[in-house]
């Protein structure tokens, strides 16, 4: 049996008993809208605990897949999600002799003559490469290398979880299967990102004088040792993010730097086109001087000026209670299907807001308690969120939650007005939101101005070309009033007094016009 098939098959073997679970589950969790008992929340709880456990012995592909999931609230229950976010990308690091040949053969040279030193023993290791520490031309440096064969494993798991989806995938719910393979495409594009260094290393160039500029170091590639493979980047050293001990020994300000780490993060989504996107604690370290430093660019979102103004205007739906303003902003971010029920959809969202409203956002997360409401309000509807939303959505989670470790008392939201207003989003978004409103209700009037016309051919047609046909006064009624309403349906509500005005004057127009043609018919 071909590798690729062996592999399906025992994925298969292996993910069937937590699909079956897990299907169960997901049915009882849509049954209860997601209200659970004691005994129901700990039965799925234990059953996500096994799928983690799955999935971080299945490789690298299912370890950034369970990633992706832990943000999705669309796919998995909420107790699904609280074990799927605690997913660490941490693995036993590779025999060194196995890792050896790739970086020589990558390099073009042997080991003992491209470096003065190199450490065996690595500092770091994560699913898809490990870190070794170096000194190259007489400067310490780090040497991140892809873990050997992990490129075809990727590939490899990519299209056998495809072919089961394909062939199995009616054991879920069809908006989960739909959801789920959206949820594929973007782990699979994710992942060759982060697998090709080369693009790493233009990410850390490219966001290097950005970041300089506010105090923080990022460390400085070297290219001509650096390959897709292999890349080499000077060693700057520093106290882990939440090793709250040293930090305190050093003097730092946890408090402060809480802040200033959340300010940091959110001004490169809000007022660039790249963010780092991975802002978990083996990625941000502190000098002793107080100075952040960040590491491992390889997973990297870029958010358009439109998108950006998107997710200001669902934040401000979200704080304002406003459930249209929340499905429009959705709708323009890319997440809803167009043939999505957009009536049930709203209602969720106005589920989902109401009870935002009734819960305490001084929770122990703000964030997390939002994903939370809303998972409970839009599981089981089918999106296809985008991957830059979803890089978004679990920065700002692992953000918050590096930012509670330094500061429990720290809230993610007032951050995160000041950061809007400052950057003057805010002001932004409401003069776009004016300019798209008057866009409609210009649409809207000129729709209704042409009622007339339209109500006049219908009637010609229901007349049959004949003056006074005797279907006309019925016809007509119906199509001005079909009209009316239809242009009705599209209408912003502040429209909605001119339009029904207009509305009622064409609506009258064609019952008179009718009328008239019935008294002036000739006598037969």
């Amino acid at each position: 049996m071909p590798g690729g098939r062996l592999r399906t098959l025992e994925l298969a073997l292996r993910l069937a008993p937590l699909v079956l679970a897990f299907s169960r589950d997901d049915s009882k969790y849509r049954r209860n809208r997601g209200r659970l008992g004691s005994a129901d929340e700990r039965r799925m709880r234990r059953n996500a605990g096994r799928a983690v456990a799955a999935f971080i012995e299945l490789g690298p592909f299912f370890v950034k897949l369970g990633q992706v999931l832990s943000v999705r609230p669309d796919v998995l229950p909420d107790p699904y999600i609280a074990e799927f976010s605690k997913l660490q990308d941490e693995v036993p690091p590779e025999d060194f002799e196995r890792v050896r040949p790739l970086i020589e053969g990558e390099l073009g040279g042997r080991l003992e003559d491209l470096f003065e030193e190199f450490d065996p023993e690595p500092i770091s290791g994560a699913s898809l490469s490990q870190v070794y520490r170096a000194k190259y031309r007489g400067e310490d440096v780090v040497v991140k290398v892809q873990r050997p064969g992990v490129e075809e494993r990727v590939r490899e798991d990519a299209a056998a979880l495809r072919s089961l989806l394909r062939y199995f995938g009616w054991l879920l719910d069809p908006s989960i299967r739909f959801s789920l393979a959206s949820a594929l495409d973007q782990v699979e594009s994710t992942v060759y990102e982060e697998l090709d260094f080369r693009r790493e290393a233009s990410n850390m160039e490219a966001l290097g004088p950005r970041l300089s500029r506010r105090g923080v170091i990022v460390p400085r590639v070297h290219r001509e040792v650096s390959t897709a493979r292999v890349l080499v980047m000077d060693y700057v050293p520093g106290i882990k993010v939440t090793d709250v001990e040293r930090l305190d020994a050093a003097g730092v300000d946890r408090r402060r730097l809480a802040n200033r780490l959340e300010r940091i993060f959110m001004e490169m989504v809000l007022s660039g086109e790249a963010f780092h996107a991975d802002p978990h604690p083996g990625n941000i370290a502190v000098t002793p001087e107080g100075r952040l430093v960040l590491y491992d660019f390889g997973m990297v979102g870029r958010l358009d000026r439109r998108t950006r103004l998107s997710l200001v205007r669902l934040y401000s739906a979200v704080m304002e209670g406003d459930p249209d303003w929340a499905l429009e902003a959705l709708t323009d971010l890319g997440a809803v299907q167009p043939g999505a029920d957009r009536r049930a959809l709203r209602r969720a969202m106005e589920l989902m807001l109401e009870e935002a409203r009734g819960e305490s956002l001084n929770a122990q997360s703000e964030v997390e308690e939002l994903l939370r409401v809303a998972g409970r309000a839009i599981h089981g509807f089918p999106f296809r969120l985008p991957r830059e939303l979803v890089l978004y959505v679990r920065m700002v989670i692992v953000l918050e939650g590096v930012c509670k470790r330094l500061d429990p008392e720290f809230r993610f939201l007032p951050v995160l007005s000041s950061v809007i207003r400052e950057e003057g989003l805010e002001s932004e978004m409401y003069r776009e939101e004016i300019r798209r409103r008057i866009r409609r209700l210009v649409r809207s009037i000129e729709d209704a101005l042409e009622l007339p016309t339209l109500i006049k051919e219908r009637l010609n047609e229901d007349g049959g070309g004949r003056a006074g046909g005797g279907g006309c006064l019925l016809p007509g009624a119906l199509a001005g009033a079909g009209a009316a309403g239809m242009a009705a349906w599209s209408l912003d509500p502040g429209a909605a007094p001119a339009l029904l005005a207009i509305a009622a004057a064409a609506l009258a127009f064609g019952l008179a016009y009718c009328a008239a043609r019935r008294r002036c018919a000739p006598v037969p």
